[in-house]
């Protein structure tokens, strides 16, 4: 079996060296206001085809969480508007512990920790939810909500939440370099 081998430019080391800890201060800036804008119109429409589940995108929010972007259009949007606390629930333990998190209705205690409940038209079944990292910090939180229940068990994004990684670093990489404008 063939690998690509790829050896860094010894010329570059340096300048690389320079560029991690700026790209690790750029991802500790990401917050529910400049999520998408950091994602680039190419990202999310990659991720609003990513899947038909209600998906969701939290980041930090003031002293919260709040959700930055969603795939599915309704008459009451969440984005700018869903909050989850920062001591509790399941968003918070997905940023702090950095883990992947499912939960059923009755085990969720949804109108404990978020204002998710009063927004929704349906009550939530089931919320499942993946951590974003990038350069060594969650920036964001993915999730899933079903309002109605599913004969298979609700999955992590994972998938989609390692996309938004890539997608947010490789973007953080060419806008600090000068390849891509915001």
């Amino acid at each position: 079996m063939n690998r690509l081998v790829i050896v860094p430019e010894e010329s570059h080391e340096a300048l690389g060296a320079e560029l991690r800890p700026r790209l690790a201060a750029i991802a500790r800036e990401i917050s529910a206001e400049n999520l998408t804008q950091v994602i680039g119109p190419q990202g999310i429409g990659l991720l609003g085809n990513f899947t038909s589940e209600c998906l969701q995108l939290w980041a930090e929010d003031g002293s919260g969480f709040g959700i930055a972007w969603e795939n599915v259009s309704r008459d009451v949007p969440l984005a700018g508007r869903a909050r989850a606390d920062a001591g509790e629930g399941m968003i918070a333990r997905v940023f702090n512990s950095g883990r992947s998190e499912t939960s059923a209705a009755e085990d969720l205690e949804l109108a404990e920790w978020s204002n998710l409940p009063q927004l929704l038209p349906a009550p939530v079944a089931e919320m499942a939810a993946s951590p974003v990292h990038v350069f060594g910090k969650c920036v964001a939180a993915v999730s899933l909500i079903r309002e109605a229940p599913g004969d298979a068990p609700l999955l992590p994004p994972s998938d989609a939440a390692s996309l938004l990684s890539l997608l947010i670093g490789d973007r953080l990489i060419r806008m600090s370099i000068g390849l891509d404008s915001a």
